[in-house]
């Protein structure tokens, strides 16, 4: 048997990769998680616990004996209580090694006990691993539905040129670089797609710009589609998969050196590059891909190569599954 445990609430990124982890999984499987919906509707057996004292989960792994445990994003308690439950093997893959942590000492002394516990670790890029450099670990690029953006039609109409953005409104994103940016090119109208607790303040600050926030989409491969550029000024990501989807999506596009992008994005090749929070730099970038259609379908056309080679959700899941040492789904 093989146990998830996630204990984010959210859905995203992270949940969509424990969604297609779980869905290829051909043993049996529990996946723990706080109750988010979308988890629940997969064929595999769905345990909600919210917010679990590590006492309630060394039970439940006692109960259960699972040959391994694999942690979907870093839950210390998580990792402390598959060890104290004696589980054979304990993964946790570690998505973001370069968020900030802002804990407070109750926290940083559970982040300690959660590393100490010595799991495993999947991280998302190679990049992540170099940086945060723990042991033992493997790599596991994420992967997404390629044929889902492929095929997108145009969803904006357009009488410009047109630059995009899709992530959540955070200042994780560099969302603000990317509004101060659309002043600095005046007549290029830029659409920003998602919501989270930055849309007042953006509001705020793309008032009398050529600027739109689209609010949170689920058509995210037709909106890719009407755009001319895909700007993703991130201050720190893992491996970006909103990045990914542009350019398996065909859209030439402008980022940040930060976490994996810096091996999906190499400047002048795949992509530009621009210093963080440098919205001049950004603007000169967009620019000189609305400017040189040539360069932007050249980068764009490369990109799009190297993403189908590389991160198909179908891959990832297999390499996933080896990782356990169980049998891959499928050939990739």
């Amino acid at each position: 048997m093989i146990v998830f445990l996630h204990g984010a609430r959210a859905y995203g990124a992270v949940e969509r990769y424990v969604e297609a982890v779980a869905r290829g999984v051909r043993e049996e499987a529990v996946l723990v998680h706080p109750g988010i919906p979308q988890l629940e509707r997969l064929p595999t057996r769905s345990l909600v616990l919210t917010d679990p004292p590590v006492t309630a989960l060394v039970r439940l792994l006692r109960g259960l004996r699972p040959r391994l445990v694999h942690v979907t994003d870093v839950w210390p308690q998580a990792l402390v209580a598959a060890r104290l439950a004696r589980v054979p093997r304990v993964l946790v893959t570690h998505h973001t090694p370069d968020l900030p942590r802002r804990d407070n000492l109750a926290g940083r002394a559970w982040w300690r006990l959660g590393w100490a516990a010595r799991p495993e670790v999947i991280y998302t890029s190679e990049t992540d691993r170099r940086s945060d450099g723990r042991r033992p670990s493997h790599v596991v690029p994420l992967g997404i539905d390629l044929e889902r953006f492929a095929h997108g039609r145009a969803a904006l109409e357009k009488d410009g040129p047109l630059v995009g953005n899709v992530a959540r409104l955070a200042e994780q994103k560099g969302q603000r670089t990317l509004v101060e940016a659309a002043r600095i090119l005046g007549d290029v109208r830029v659409a920003i797609a998602g919501d989270g607790e930055l849309r007042a303040d953006l509001q705020g600050l793309a008032s009398g710009l050529p600027v739109e926030l689209l609010g949170e989409r689920t058509d995210i491969p037709d909106l890719l589609a009407s755009f001319d550029v895909f700007a993703f000024p991130s201050r720190f990501e893992g491996l970006c998969l909103a990045v990914i989807e542009a350019q398996a999506a065909g859209v030439p596009v402008v980022a940040t050196p930060v976490g994996g992008i810096r091996e999906t994005v190499v400047d002048g090749e795949t992509g530009l590059l621009v210093p963080v929070d440098d919205a001049p730099g950004l603007a000169r970038a967009i620019r000189r891909l609305l400017d040189d259609p040539g360069l932007a379908r050249r980068l764009a056309d490369e990109a799009q190569r190297r993403v189908r080679e590389r991160f198909s959700e179908q891959r990832m899941v297999d390499e996933t599954l080896r990782l356990y040492g169980a049998t891959p789904t499928a050939s990739t």
